[in-house]
């Protein structure tokens, strides 16, 4: 608990600027690590699982801003730090219940995962979407994906270079 005060409060006092697609300002989500007294020069987080989908940058514009009807691709990035990376898989989950497998079980071969794929209409419908990274079928991690009905209602999920 002392340590999710401190990281609150430390985000509370950052400076963030809304995110931008297409020079409007759009909802975002993104992975903010806060050390805790670590060297500079040694990793600084502990090691988790952590799993989240982005359209890529090269899908038109209605689709980068995740609206309905217009989602076919998106690229997945995990990180795996609890199970063996050929075991897991990276599941969708439509609002509905409805599920769709975007990577494999045995399609995972690092810790860390980034691939684009092909969806279909899977991700036709606004919503909410979750995103699961399964070891033997146990969730081991949760990440989410929006669908916009319009772009005034979007959240584009963000994901750094590392």
């Amino acid at each position: 608990m002392v340590f999710a005060l401190a990281s609150d409060a430390s985000l509370r006092v950052a400076s963030y600027f809304p995110a931008k697609l297409d020079g409007k300002p759009v909802g975002s989500r993104f992975w903010v690590r806060v050390p805790f007294g670590v060297p500079r020069d040694i990793e600084s987080s502990p090691a988790r699982n952590r799993v989240t989908a982005f359209v890529p940058g090269d899908e038109p514009v209605r689709a980068r801003w995740q609206l309905t009807g217009s989602v076919h691709r998106v690229t997945v990035v995990a990180e795996v730090a609890s199970a063996p990376p050929v075991e897991v898989s990276v599941v969708a989950i439509a609002p509905s219940g409805a599920t769709r497998v975007l990577v494999p079980a045995g399609k995972i071969g690092s810790k860390r995962i980034r691939t684009t794929v092909k969806t279909g209409e899977f991700f036709a419908h606004a919503g909410e979407y979750a995103l699961r990274l399964r070891h033997n079928g146990r969730p081991i991690a949760q990440g989410g994906f929006t669908v916009a009905e319009d772009e005034g209602s979007a959240i584009v999920n963000a994901c750094g270079g590392q």
